[in-house]
């Protein structure tokens, strides 16, 4: 039975590792780490040394700023340069021009043998690099006012590189200079096209215009402004007149509200009426409570009627004038009635006076009467005086009328005539516009044809480059031997991990928990352990001299394939 039981495997967690366990790692696994390190370097030094070098042939070219400054003759250029630059980047960068470059100067031979020319067009077109330098400002504008830019070209034979890179900024300048004048003609020729247009258009509108003045001959247009002079007469003279009613309108019934007072005073003094057959006296009625400032808003009042009236006669009642003068009036009136209630209400002994001298029974005066009687007759005025202005008005708007209708029944009013001379105006308004950019445009364009607008020159011409640019030699050897040393590390902590036996006293009391009294040393046989000792001599010796060879092959092929 106890044969039977199988032992179950026990997991036990691993102690914290100290400086002493971690060193001790390293001692055992030491060949592990020194391997791929060693690797890593000969690796590195074999890439490095195997890899072609790069040479880069650079050249810098700036923008010359006119010779005639653009306030006095404008260019027609309407980008800029670093927008220009890389048009012309891209026409230099085109399929033809790259394959024309590789075929004169039989670039990239062994790629050419075994890839398909697109392969080895974007292969260059990587190899060429465009890089804008800092251009100076001013303090006039703040912007980049003179631009320089590099012109890169990266190849393994330093000469070649120096000559394609010499051929890229000719063709730089030759783009430059061809697209600017190209552009400038495009641009003169264009507005030549629209100014011969506008010339066009403006002799059909005078063509139009003679052709309307002989059919049209028997009515002048001297006698067409002196018509719309006498409606504008007519239409003055409608205005006066509604104004000169407005005011006599407003008079008048400034003068009845005069007359009502009076009236009001007279049968306020006249004594109060008895009734037969009865001992007591019917009292007269309530005065009504009158005050300077009580008939001044009154006038004010009747005189926005009258205007709000004779707005009504001129306009309709959605017109913005007559909305405002019905606010003012309902404004006023409103004022008026609050400081009538208040006056009657502040005045009671005053109109109790009033009352009973009223009650006494006394006469109006003859200067009451006198009073009254003049303002009758001047009412009558005024009413003659409206009577006339409206007769005179309607007179004015018959000849309105009739000025209107021959105004609207002349072929030279607004119809013809007038639209046909402010299209002329606006067409030769236009064709002076164009006239005068098309002259620009011609001397843009001659200051290209001289050589003396915005220019590309050459600041640095390209040289031979003396050292290659790529590869970085140290850094692939760095990175490679850093890489081995890595590798071999985590091969070595792998090792330890997967290796589950107790290799120090550490591990016996962290494990079994018992006291160690003693330890017995490892006795091993000595022939085995020089044998084992020899073979890994002889390994690491045959790894070693094999790594030299492959480095020291590499670093000899490098300077005689150099040479």
């Amino acid at each position: 039975m106890q044969g039977s039981v199988q032992e179950q495997p026990v997991n036990v967690t691993r102690r914290v590792l100290d400086f002493e366990d971690y060193v001790e790692i390293l001692r055992r696994h030491r060949s592990w780490i020194i391997g791929p390190a060693f690797l890593g370097i000969v690796a590195g030094v074999v890439i490095a040394f195997l890899w072609p070098d790069t040479f880069l042939a650079s050249g810098q070219l700036r923008v010359v700023p006119p010779r005639v400054p653009q306030r006095l003759v404008a260019s027609n250029m309407s980008e800029e340069m670093s927008q220009r630059v890389n048009a012309i980047y891209q026409q230099i960068v085109s399929r033809t021009n790259l394959i024309n470059l590789i075929q004169n100067h039989n670039l990239y031979p062994d790629k050419r043998k075994r890839l398909p020319i697109d392969d080895v067009v974007e292969e260059m077109r990587k190899d060429i690099v465009i890089s804008p330098l800092r251009g100076m400002t001013t303090g006039v504008t703040g912007r980049n006012n003179i631009f320089a830019f590099t012109v890169s070209f990266a190849y393994s034979d330093r000469r070649l590189a120096t000559k394609v890179c010499s051929d890229l900024i000719s063709k730089f300048m030759d783009e430059s200079a061809t697209s600017r004048f190209s552009q400038s003609q495009e641009t003169t020729a264009f507005f030549d096209e629209e100014a011969e247009g506008a010339k066009k258009a403006l002799d059909q509108l005078d063509a139009q215009i003679a052709a309307f003045k002989a059919s049209n001959s028997g009515v002048l247009p001297d006698e067409a402004n002196s018509l719309m002079l006498n409606v504008s007469t007519v239409e003055t003279s409608i205005s006066n007149l509604n104004m000169s009613i407005s005011r006599a309108n407003g008079e008048k019934l400034q003068l009845e509200s005069q007359l009502r007072f009076l009236k009001d005073q007279q049968t306020a003094a006249q004594p109060p009426t008895a009734v037969p057959g009865s001992t007591d006296a019917t009292p007269a009625p309530a005065p009504v409570v009158h005050d300077e400032r009580l008939n001044q808003l009154d006038a004010e009042v009747n005189k926005l009627e009258s205007t709000v009236s004779a707005l009504r006669e001129s306009y309709k009642e959605t017109h913005p004038d007559v909305q405002r003068a019905l606010s003012l009036l309902a404004a006023k009136k409103r004022d008026r009635d609050q400081y009538a209630a208040k006056l009657a209400a502040t005045k009671p002994a005053e109109g109790s006076g009033r009352g009973s001298a009223a009650a006494s029974g006394r006469n109006p005066t003859r200067e009451l009467l006198g009073r009254i009687s003049a303002l009758q007759a001047a009412v009558q005025a005024k009413d003659m005086e409206i009577e006339d202005l409206n007769h005179q008005l309607e007179a004015a708007r018959n000849r309105s009328r009739t000025l209107q209708s021959k105004v609207e029944a002349s072929p030279l009013a607004r119809s013809g005539y007038v639209a046909l001379m402010r299209d002329r105006e606006g067409a030769a308004q236009r064709y002076q516009d164009l006239l005068k950019r098309t002259q620009e445009s011609h001397m843009a364009t001659n200051l290209e044809n001289r050589k003396q607008g915005e220019t590309l020159e050459v600041l640095e011409p390209p040289v031979v480059p003396t050292e290659p640019n790529a590869p970085k030699r140290p850094i692939i050897i760095a990175i490679a031997a850093v890489a081995g040393l890595m590798l071999g590390i985590g091969l070595a902590f792998g090792r330890e991990l997967k290796d589950v036996s107790l290799k120090s006293l550490k591990d016996v009391r962290a494990y079994t928990r018992l006291t160690v009294l003693g330890s017995i040393p490892l006795l091993e046989n000595d022939f085995v352990v020089r044998r084992r000792r020899r073979v890994a001599w002889l390994g690491w010796s045959a790894s070693f001299l094999i790594g030299v060879l492959l480095m020291s092959g590499a670093v000899i092929y490098y300077y005689t394939a150099k040479v």
